[in-house]
Formats: structure tokens, sequence, C-alpha cells
């Protein structure tokens, strides 16, 4: 079960991104209240008319964080936070920034870059781009495609493993790209699953192509120290005990779910996952 301790605001990043949505929201609820409601949405959406974008450079970060409507927020806040706990749980902290940004990013670009194209004016619906799906998108294509096997309870369906959720989110915005009323934001949608699928094959190859970002950071937590180097036949038994330890959890986690695991279990398991 989760405690007071899982939800520390200054080390985590889910929290660091929902606080930040919400004050946008309630940014967004207060203009609201004394500007046209229109006039508030070209203030936090990216639009898709290129000169209005030259003057409002920031919409394209804003366009990830905000929402217009209440249900809109708390439908993505609610997304964010349980796919979020489960990325910490079983990815690491330090790589969500840049996947949440890089997969709206390119969400946002890619549909940008589309309703460009000759004949799209009269699919663009309002013009604009708003709403973190395409980052929300990509933070739970990545972790199915780095745990594919990972089981997540639904309402109405039980447990499912999260290959399966994320097979069926792609497909059901494929199939939308037919519908003239959201076209946009599906391909926006699509786009940050791109990035997020990039993201997870390469991480489930050892590679982390966001490391640029945060090797600094990581750097200046490294403390020298000098031990006396083990033999192989150690370091194998090491790393053997280590497996049989990491199988046990997943089968745990496999069986009863993430909840199930103690607060030292839930380190192990991401201590074993950051160095697998």
């Amino acid at each position: 079960m989760l405690n007071s301790s899982d939800f520390d605001i200054k080390k985590d990043p889910i929290l660091q991104l929902l606080a930040i949505q919400l004050m946008l929201f309630l940014a967004f609820q207060m203009l609201e209240g004394l500007l046209i409601k229109s006039e508030v949405v070209q203030w936090f959406a990216l639009p898709y008319n290129a000169s209005s974008l030259i003057w409002k450079p920031w919409t394209i970060v804003t366009s990830i964080l905000a929402h217009e409507g209440f249900f809109h927020f708390l439908f993505n806040g609610l997304f964010l936070f349980f796919i979020g706990r489960m990325y910490l749980m079983m990815v690491d902290s330090i790589s969500v920034f840049p996947l949440f940004f890089a997969a709206g990013l390119g969400g946002n670009v890619l549909s940008w870059t589309l309703m460009q194209s000759p004949g799209m004016q009269s699919f663009m619906g309002t013009g604009m781009l708003l709403g973190s799906s395409g980052a929300l998108l990509g933070l739970m294509v990545a972790l199915a495609r780095i745990h594919p096997e990972l089981p997540i309870r639904l309402f109405l369906f039980g447990q499912v493993k999260l290959k399966f959720v994320a097979l069926a989110y792609l497909v059901l915005n494929i199939l939308m790209l037919g519908s003239a009323s959201n076209l946009g934001g599906t391909l926006a949608h699509l786009g940050g699953a791109a990035v997020g699928l990039w993201y997870g094959w390469k991480r489930s190859q050892g590679a982390d192509p966001f490391r640029i970002f945060y090797r600094k950071r990581a750097e200046s937590h490294l403390h020298v120290s000098f031990r006396k180097p083990i033999s192989d036949e150690a370091f194998l038994s090491q790393k053997q005990k280590q497996q049989a330890t990491l199988d046990e959890l997943l089968e745990k986690v496999h069986r009863k779910g993430l909840s199930s695991l103690s607060k030292s279990e839930r380190k192990l398991l991401d201590e074993y996952s950051k160095n697998s």
C-alpha cells in the first residue's frame, strides 16, 4: 500500500507535474472569469497558424501542461498519477520530465506539421492543440515497451497486462483518424506514443537517449571509493542472486499487483530495474 512517505513532492516528478498542471488549470479558470473563453484558450494552446505561433512561443510548453475543462484536467491528472506511479516504481524517476516533454513535443510537432498539408485546414477544428494526452501516452507506451507483462487492474476488466492496454489505446487512436472532430489531437496522441515506443525500445536495449539531460546531476551524486576487486565467480554469484530476487518480485507483482509490495521490496525492485 502507498503511504505518506511515497508522496514527497520535492523528489517526486509525477507530483511536480500534477502541481504544475493544477496551477495552470486554476490560472485558466481565473482568467476565464475576466476574459472571453476563446481569448484565454489562445494564450495557452498551441496554434496551427505559423504567424500566431511566432508571437506566442510559450504555447509550445503550456499546450502540453494546460487543460481547458475540469473533466479534461481530471481525466489526464488521474491518468498521469496512476501511470506515473508505475513508471517511477518500474523504471526510474530521473527520466520522467525528459520523456514527458519529449513525447508532448513529439506529438505536437507531428500534428502541427501534418496539419499544414494542403487540404487539411477543414480538419483543424479550433485550430489549436491543448492537453497532455500525447505526453501521457508516451509515458504509458514507454513503460509497456520496457515491462510489457506488467499487470494492471482495470474496472470491469480485472487484471490486464499493460502491453494490451497500450495496444488498445493505439488502435483506438488509429481508428479515430477517420474522424474530423479531433484529428489534430489524435495525431498528437500518436506522435507522443511513437516517442514513448522509441524510448522504451532504447531502454530495453540498455541505452538511455535522455541521459545527456541529467548526466551532470547523476555525476554530482557519485562518490569515489576503493574496494578490493571480487573474483569472476563471486561476481557471477552476486548477479545470479540479484536476478533471482528480481524474478521473485516480478512474479509477486504479476500475481498480486504492485500494491502488494512492501516499501523495502519496492526499493529493491527500483534498484534492480535501474541496473538491469
